[in-house]
């Protein structure tokens, strides 16, 4: 299986993961939200890095930052409480890289995603930067 097989196949296994995960976690802003809302939160999150990992480009991404980090600092969220949730996606993904993903691909599908996450953090703090100048 490719990674987008498994995000096209199974996206509700990375959804469940990350949802379950950031409950346990108990952040502030996040513990207010319903299981449903998160689990949608999640899976727009999804949908963005799919369209990334189909376009080999992570402007999907930036754009849906760009959305949730002004909802999210006008509700004011810590970023680190978004940072948080990036990185609890990000382990729900590469947990089922591991058990679904053929391992001749492993490291490629691990790096494809932690790329994109990791645009997410920067285009997160970027507009954190703008946002608390305004």
């Amino acid at each position: 299986m490719t990674l987008l097989e498994l995000i096209y196949n199974k996206p509700e296994l990375i959804i469940q993961e990350a949802t379950n995960a950031l409950m346990r976690v108990q952040l502030p802003h996040y513990s207010k939200f319903r299981l449903e809302e998160i689990q949608k939160k999640y899976s727009n999150l999804l949908l963005a890095l799919t369209k990334c990992i189909e376009t080999q480009s992570c402007h999907d991404m930036i754009g849906y930052m760009d959305l949730i980090s002004d909802e999210r600092f006008a509700s004011g969220f810590e970023v680190e409480e978004i940072q948080i949730a990036l990185n609890i996606f990000e382990e729900a993904l590469w947990k089922n890289i591991r058990k679904y993903v053929d391992p001749q691909v492993h490291y490629a599908s691990k790096k494809m995603v932690t790329t994109i996450i990791d645009k997410a953090k920067e285009e997160l703090l970027n507009e954190y930067v703008t946002l608390s100048k305004s």
